[in-house]
């Protein structure tokens, strides 16, 4: 467990690690790491989908893609260019267009960029079990080689969604960077679904330019045509700060909903494959989309109907004291308004995939299969962990609350041992274990 979340810590770095390309070009307070690695995750789903594919391969393989990163850093194929001139003019004149190398020159390079990346994703796994360390390379393996049928999938998909941002941030304008990543793609997608994908991409963006390839069955363009505007929708996760954080009025908190959810997706999987019993794709699936009503509900938290009754700051002292029946129909409040929301979302999906994303939000937030009670407690415990962060940097944080919801979520052995061994990290051997004997006391643990 020591290893674990030691490895989670270095993790959580990709939640404040901006991508190198935006960085290049400017952009103001772009995308993390592992807000790209989220919406690669549901892309990797929906389009896997489409083809019959494995799916819990693949948003494994969409977790782990980028993990090297943590140590390697955003390595762009601007990482070629590592001399990129200092005069703004023709840096931005190259950083508008594709890298244009010889065959050989690029294979070098990229083998380059290949041992780099394997290095960090190596030092990073170390630690863990050997059978996680094998799993995770393995899927990184295929992501980087594009051996299986999902391999050869995900790279472009993980493309894709760079386009998708290119655009979001730069407009469809002429003579703008988005032109790189179309070349990029363009040079890389092979598969007939992407090709058909990125048609109705370009159609939908650039009503003057259509696409050279054509989407002949209408079913199919309809389809892909709402899996891009919910992928537009859900990309709103990358910008949404938590609430919570800005509740208990942290300093710069930098958590979005999007890095949150990448957080407990990776989370349910660590502890996940040690509960065999349990369903890894419906238990990846449900972590990717819990959060997902967050879109247009903005981000709940378990304190907003008593704020503006009382001062934040006797709010935040203890968790919520209040009858069952009280907190049941907060939480059923909550639930039908996050539903709804969903639905809308959902509404832009075929109804195959839109049935399956509002089934399992509604068995995570009525903790009705053990995948939910399962995910439940794993979502408190990355609160949790993101909490003692930031406390970290703020001793006055007032986060006690946090772990009396723990205490009263978790009874995973799993988590429990995490749980303790969130206490030896942060408070050390002079932990005040009275008052956590407190805490478990007014929950009834022992």
């Amino acid at each position: 467990m020591k290893h674990q979340l030691n490895f989670f810590l270095e993790v959580n770095k990709l939640e404040t690690m901006q991508r190198t390309g935006w960085v290049l070009r400017e952009i103001k307070n772009p995308e993390t790491i592992a807000e790209h690695i989220f919406r690669v995750a549901i892309a990797a789903w929906l389009l896997g989908q489409k083809k019959n594919l494995n799916t819990e391969q693949l948003i494994k393989t969409a977790l782990f893609h980028d993990l090297c990163e943590v140590y390697a850093g955003d390595l762009t194929p601007f990482f070629y260019y590592l001399d990129l001139p200092r005069d703004e003019a023709k840096k931005k004149e190259i950083l508008k267009k594709w890298v244009r190398l010889s065959k050989k020159e690029k294979k070098k390079r990229g083998k380059k960029k290949s041992e780099i990346e394997k290095k960090s994703l190596l030092k990073l796994i170390k630690s863990l079990k050997p059978e996680m360390q094998k799993e995770i390379c393995a899927y990184w393996h295929d992501f980087e080689k594009r051996i299986s049928p999902e391999g050869k999938l995900l790279r472009p998909i993980d493309k894709i969604e760079t386009l998708l941002q290119a655009i979001e941030y730069f407009g469809t304008k002429e003579d703008t960077p988005v032109t790189g990543w179309w070349e990029e793609v363009e040079e890389m997608a092979e598969d007939p679904l992407l090709l058909d994908f990125l048609a109705v991409i370009q159609n939908s963006f650039y009503q003057k330019r259509k696409s050279l390839h054509q989407v002949t069955d209408e079913n199919l363009k309809q389809e892909l045509g709402g899996i891009v505007r919910f992928l537009l929708e859900v990309g709103k996760l990358k910008r949404l700060p938590r609430r919570i954080w800005r509740l208990l009025e942290v300093k710069s908190p930098i958590e979005t909903v999007a890095d949150h959810i990448f957080s407990v997706a990776l989370m349910a999987w660590i502890f996940g494959r040690q509960k065999p019993e349990l369903n890894m794709e419906k238990l990846l699936k449900m972590a990717l989309c819990h959060e997902m009503p967050s879109v247009y509900t903005n981000d709940l938290t378990p304190y907003d109907e008593i704020l503006t009754k009382k001062a934040k700051k006797e709010v935040f002292k203890k968790w919520l004291r209040l009858p069952r029946k009280e907190k049941e129909k907060i939480h059923l409040k909550h639930y039908k308004k996050e539903r709804i929301a969903l639905i809308r979302l959902a509404l832009k999906l075929d109804s195959h995939l839109r049935d399956e994303i509002i089934q399992l939000f509604d068995e995570y937030k009525t903790s009705s299969t053990a995948e939910a009670r399962f995910l439940n407690q794993v979502n408190v415990l990355a609160v949790l962990l993101q909490a003692l962060l930031y406390w970290k940097k703020d001793k006055n944080l007032q986060i006690d609350w946090i772990w009396e919801w723990a205490f009263e979520k978790c009874d995973n052995q799993i988590c429990l041992d995490f749980i303790e061994e969130l206490k030896k990290k942060f408070y050390g051997k002079h932990f005040i274990y009275k008052v956590i004997d407190s805490l478990l006391s007014r929950v009834g643990k022992t």
